[in-house]
């Protein structure tokens, strides 16, 4: 049995990522394991509150920088709230997305510096860092029928998703972090023997 960590999947909105969340909680129960699954941004009242803001009011222009802050004013409150008080009772925690995201959409596929960005997350984490991301990599043609007519502020910018997609295959995390690239197609359970797989073979 793999100790309990701090995981985070990343991955183009469509690419399977929370089905596999969902599997991975599972099988962890099976295991006698009952991980905090959180989402991000939200999992906290600010959490739920910047997420309205950054995905649905469309209406309240944002500057790229201004995203990026938001998710990590977020992140921080998720983190001191929620998930040290998990790792410190020594069970799992999951994360629909972290700041590898940040890197992806608001750096490279937003054209912003990407190096700044990493600094700034740097800074303003410190250690509050996942021990393992978990990227499911799908194609984005299939992420894009998947998420369909229904786009949200970031997947309805003109090219963005294939920009999204390039930039989770190319884009580094910070340094000590660890990254696994999953391939995504195929069904959620074979998907969900690869991340199976993968975790094992990352965290032992």
């Amino acid at each position: 049995m793999v100790s309990p960590a701090f995981i985070a999947f990343e991955g183009v909105d469509g690419s399977g990522k929370s089905t596999q969340i969902e599997l991975l909680r599972q099988r962890l129960r099976n295991d006698g394991c009952e991980p905090l699954v959180v989402r991000e941004p939200g999992g906290t009242a600010l959490g739920e509150e910047v997420r309205n803001i950054l995905l649905h009011r469309e209406e309240i222009a944002l500057h790229v920088d201004t995203e990026a802050l938001l998710f990590l004013a977020s992140r921080v409150q998720l983190f001191e709230e929620k998930i040290r008080p998990t790792l410190a009772a020594d069970e799992w925690v999951i994360s629909d997305r972290f700041y590898l995201s940040t890197l992806v959409y608001q750096g490279w596929a937003a054209g912003r510096d990407v190096d700044a960005l990493r600094r700034l997350i740097s800074v303003v984490l410190g250690e509050r860092r996942p021990r393992l991301f978990v990227v499911i990599d799908t194609p984005w043609e299939i992420c894009q029928q998947r998420v369909g007519d229904s786009p949200d502020r970031f997947e309805g910018r003109q090219g963005f998703l294939e920009k999204v997609a390039d930039g989770f295959r190319s884009c580094a995390a910070l340094d000590g972090d660890t990254v696994i690239h999953i391939d995504g197609e195929g069904s959620a359970d074979d998907v969900a023997v690869r991340v199976w797989e993968g975790v094992c073979s990352a965290l032992s």
